[in-house]
């Protein structure tokens, strides 16, 4: 008689959101990689595939996620590994409702820096990653002002607005 042993497997998901930020080292595609590597072998997890999108999380269309979402389904993999939830995206409803399908269907999701293990924490962490979203889109949003206002060029020709042409209000 022969026993069968199930090796608990792993899928990486990997996100900058622009190509600039794919060399920065805190967030880098390579580090994120590396990190994913070293937390299957201290945790005992097969790493069979990895995703990676150069897309915004707040998208929930992103390519490679939607393709990790089905290939975790198809072939029976047992957790996703992010660095950060932020990284998963940044669409609190989302994050949540793809966690809590994930783990309905026996999928966990691991979070390589962060402890998603208390649902409280969890909720916090999904808030905080859409707060960072909204946080960024304020300050490109003062930069372009800025920019359009002539206050700051950055070494290009200053978009000019015309007199008694305001910045929208609201369309930050």
């Amino acid at each position: 008689m022969s026993a069968i042993i199930q090796t608990a497997t792993a899928v990486g998901y990997f996100r900058v959101s622009t190509p600039d930020q794919a060399g920065e080292r805190h967030v880098s595609l390579d580090v994120q990689k590396e990190r994913f590597e070293g937390f299957c072998k201290t945790h005992g997890l097969l790493a069979v595939q990895t995703f990676t999108d150069v897309a915004p999380g707040r998208r929930d269309d992103r390519v490679q996620y939607q393709a990790m979402l089905s290939y975790v389904g198809e072939h029976g993999v047992n957790n996703v590994v992010v660095l950060f939830l932020d990284r998963f995206g940044r669409n609190p409803r989302e994050i949540l409702r793809r966690y809590w399908d994930l783990q309905e269907r026996g999928i966990t999701v691991q979070s390589i820096s962060e402890d998603l293990r208390e649902e409280l924490l969890l909720l916090v962490r999904a808030g905080m990653a859409g707060a960072e979203s909204r946080r960024t889109s304020e300050r490109v949003s003062a930069a372009m002002r800025r920019i359009a206002e002539g206050r700051k060029s950055r070494g290009q020709t200053p978009l000019r607005v015309p007199e008694g042409v305001g910045w929208p209000q609201g369309q930050d």
